[in-house]
């Protein structure tokens, strides 16, 4: 299945086309973060798959409807949200003249889970409305796409549960708080999730990977998880990768490429923004000054 559900077009065939940042996706959803110049653009989403986004731009001239019926000319979309459930569809057409318009939208596989907590496949479409928790959760995820942020599976993933949570406590503010988890994980489970991680560095560790080992649902691990351990998920993982670049640095015949590819980075850069905030330091930093007092 096409990971993305919008189509974009150009109104004028020949005019400048938007420049796609970043596209990544993850076991149940997708992301991307889109930057456009001065253009006018058509969109419409396929229905295939929940939608869910945020607006960073002014339009001049436009109109958004949603099913058909509700239809908005609205100008100011920054810091706007809009949500279209799995079945219904959003179409319209934007003029910018500002050099500076983006949008960060999910894509979510399913939107149905026999989970409470993650099931949204009830919750109704909304145009252009503002909750302050779902903006700065997917301000987060945008910093994940453009690079800026953390780069973790783990971590895009603990912002889509939470993203998933949030767009229901927004529709309905009665909806029930998370439950809290007693207890924590089991010695048993605990010990088998540990040992999955420690195995599957090189490849991203996600959180449904680790929910499975432990048998448990996706919000109720990362609970219990932080229950047991005190941290989240994601930075227990972030802090096994850096602990084993930690010691592949003593090796002078690996690049500084080779270790982050070898502890799940994409490349040294990440490796070195990551390493950075853990350690204190670089890791060329580390190797060369610092790295037989940590050894």
């Amino acid at each position: 299945m096409p990971w993305s559900n919008l189509d974009l077009h150009q109104r004028q065939p020949d005019a400048r086309r938007p420049s796609l940042v970043k596209r990544m996706s993850w076991s149940w959803f997708s992301a991307e973060l889109v930057c456009v110049g001065p253009t006018e653009l058509e969109f419409r989403t396929k229905g295939e798959k929940a939608y869910l986004s945020l607006h960073d731009s002014v339009r001049a001239d436009g109109e958004t409807t949603i099913n058909g019926g509700s239809r908005s000319t609205l100008a100011d979309l920054r810091n706007k949200l809009t949500f279209v459930p799995t079945g219904s569809s959003i179409e319209g057409w934007c003029r910018f003249t500002s050099h500076a318009s983006s949008f960060v939208a999910i894509h979510l596989n399913s939107t149905r889970s026999d989970h409470e907590e993650d099931d949204i496949s009830k919750v109704s479409p909304s145009l252009y409305f503002e909750d302050d928790n779902l903006k700065a959760t997917l301000k987060k995820l945008r910093g994940v796409l453009d690079g800026s942020g953390i780069s973790a599976p783990a971590y895009a993933e603990t912002l889509g549960l939470l993203i998933l949570w949030e767009l229901r406590q927004a529709t309905d503010p009665k909806h029930s708080p998370l439950n809290p988890v007693r207890g924590g994980l089991t010695p048993r489970q605990l010990g088998r999730v540990k040992e999955f991680v420690d195995g599957h560095l090189s490849n991203g560790v996600t959180i449904s990977a680790l929910a499975d080992v432990a048998g448990l649902s996706r919000f109720h691990f990362v609970r219990a998880f932080k229950d047991s351990v005190g941290l989240p998920p994601y930075q227990y993982v972030l802090a096994a990768r850096i602990s084993r670049a930690r010691g592949l640095l003593s090796n002078h015949d690996l690049s500084l490429g080779d270790v982050a590819l070898a502890v799940g980075f994409s490349d040294a850069s990440q490796l070195t923004r990551v390493f950075r905030k853990f350690v204190g330091v670089t890791p060329a930093t580390f190797r060369r000054e610092v790295g037989s007092k940590f050894l």
